[in-house]
């Protein structure tokens, strides 16, 4: 952008006014292909059963979707195939791990609509769960689940070459 700039105008200090106006242009923040590192924040470590789990989807993959659900402190992890990915499909989901593993403290999700609904919201404290966010364009905040994610994508490529049906 500044070699273009400089060959139609030129000033003293262009490089820094140039750098001035792109930091503060919020397309070109969103557009740039290294977003600005921020310091990472740890997680509190807890040690009790289920307490902090991180949840993202998987997919579309042959028509389906997958929700990986990994549990923070023994990063056990459970992958539901699922046809729909909608609020209600991921609350039912949900439930049955619940059933299963009891509620959980804390909830970390990134900003999907299916998490993020007044639906999933309602549901989350009416079991007195605590929902964790990831940053918007800053997924290693759920690291967790991003990390199983693309694990599990690359495995399912895998399967699916070696089976032909790539």
């Amino acid at each position: 952008m500044k070699a273009l700039a400089k060959s139609y105008v030129w000033w003293k200090n262009i490089d820094i006014d140039i750098e001035k106006i792109v930091k503060q242009c919020k397309l070109c923040c969103l557009m740039q292909k290294n977003p600005v590192k921020v310091p990472v924040h740890s997680w509190e470590h807890r040690k009790e059963p289920w307490s902090r789990i991180h949840t993202d989807y998987a997919g579309p993959f042959m028509n389906q979707y997958f929700l990986i659900v990994v549990h923070a402190y023994t990063k056990w992890l459970e992958v539901i195939p699922t046809t729909s990915i909608t609020s209600l499909s991921t609350i039912n989901i949900l439930k049955k791990l619940y059933t299963t593993f009891g509620l959980p403290i804390t909830q970390v999700s990134d900003n999907g609509r299916q998490f993020r609904s007044d639906k999933m919201l309602r549901f989350l404290k009416g079991n007195e769960i605590q929902v964790k966010f990831n940053a918007p364009f800053h997924p290693s905040t759920n690291g967790q689940a991003e990390r199983y994610v693309q694990t599990f994508k690359n495995k399912l490529k895998a399967m699916a070459n070696e089976e032909g049906l790539l």
